[in-house]
């Protein structure tokens, strides 16, 4: 019977357990663009990019060698398991909004309308009986009654002495003179302390703010992003140096979307910084196999012999095509192969803002 009793117990310990579930806590984790259905719902074709961005945000995915194309993607995880999730692509041609497509808000259903009841015909209104009594059969009216005029009731003593004033006046009275506020200690259950006699004004150690901006409610105020204007070149004097002769062969080339003529300009062991030759050839012909203007403009550049057949240069660049734009300040190691000069080197020095390093 004891051995029984103990096997009983086991079985149902283990039947207890087996309903537990012993793991590690999962948190719940949003990623991506937190969609706001609002927003969603206000995309519409035609926008520009400043505008989209300004109702969405920016994008969680963007294609460097597809620019046209946006993809904003929300992930919702409970506990560790995928229970939400919208995905929205957005198809720009140049900077303008053309097609919308992946997992927007159904549109609000109309409530269907009712027609309309005509209106009835009024029957015409009937005479009432009082009239139709008073017609047929003439009623006797008592004879008219004496009226006594009413006493009024006699007032108290002391509301006789007190003065009449008039509504008008008291009206008046009461626009003229406001009513006096509650003091602190009438309205606080403990009265305020007293401040010291000499104690210096309160300064709040805040600092002002010099401008509040205002934010924008109305997407159609959103204006495009402003690409500026090149600057002009300094006024560069004519040279027959062959260096400079390559270099400007090679921004020729960079803008015209001649992937030869580009290739050609660089030494057989060019080697890009941070990455291989040939991942960054298939991302340079990818670029220049696109359409769209380029213009590239070499401005300020210094030309340094450091050995027989070799040089270096430095220039400002600045690039703009229809979706990206930069300035930035470039140095090139060239070398002279066969009669001509090829790169061996590129990389960037510093950026520039407003035309200034």
């Amino acid at each position: 019977m004891r051995q029984f009793l103990i096997s009983a117990l086991l079985l149902s310990l283990l039947a207890g357990c087996s309903t537990l579930h012993i793991g590690p806590h999962h948190i719940d984790v949003q990623q991506g663009n937190a969609l706001d259905q609002e927003n969603v719902a206000r995309l519409k074709t035609g926008l520009n990019r400043s505008q989209v961005r300004f109702l969405l945000g920016t994008p969680l995915i963007v294609d460097p060698f597809r620019t046209d194309r946006w993809d904003y993607v929300y992930l919702y995880y409970k506990a560790g398991r995928l229970t939400e999730q919208k995905h929205i692509t957005l198809i720009f041609e140049g900077d303008t909004l053309a097609r919308i497509e992946g997992d927007l808000p159904e549109p609000a259903a109309q409530p269907a309308t009712e027609p309309e009841p005509h209106p009835a015909s009024v029957p015409a209104a009937m005479p009432a009986p009082a009239a139709t009594a008073s017609a047929e059969e003439p009623v006797a009216r008592p004879a008219a009654v004496a009226t006594q005029p009413a006493q009024a009731p006699t007032a108290p003593a002391w509301v006789a002495a007190a003065p009449v004033v008039a509504p008008a006046a008291q009206a008046q009275a009461a626009r003229a003179e406001p009513a006096p506020e509650p003091s602190a200690s009438a309205t606080s259950i403990v009265p305020p302390l007293p401040s010291p006699k000499e104690a210096p004004a309160y300064v709040d150690p805040r600092p002002v703010p010099e401008l509040s901006l205002k934010s924008e409610t109305d997407v159609s105020q959103i204006k495009p992003d402003a690409v500026p204007p090149f600057p002009e070149p300094h006024a560069a004097t004519a040279s027959d140096d062959p260096v400079l002769k390559s270099v400007h062969a090679w921004a020729d080339a960079w803008m015209q979307r001649d992937s030869a003529a580009y290739f050609a300009a660089y030494d057989a062991g060019f080697v890009p910084e941070g990455g291989s030759r040939a991942a960054w050839e298939a991302r340079k012909r990818k670029m220049l196999s696109g359409t769209g203007n380029i213009e590239v403009k070499i401005d300020s550049p210094s030309v340094k012999r450091t050995g027989e057949g070799t040089a270096t240069v430095n220039f400002k660049q600045y690039y703009r095509s229809g979706t990206y734009h930069d300035a930035v300040v470039k140095q090139l190691r060239m070398l002279e192969r066969d009669g001509r000069w090829v790169i061996v080197e590129e990389k960037v020095l510093s950026t520039l803002k407003d035309g200034q390093p």
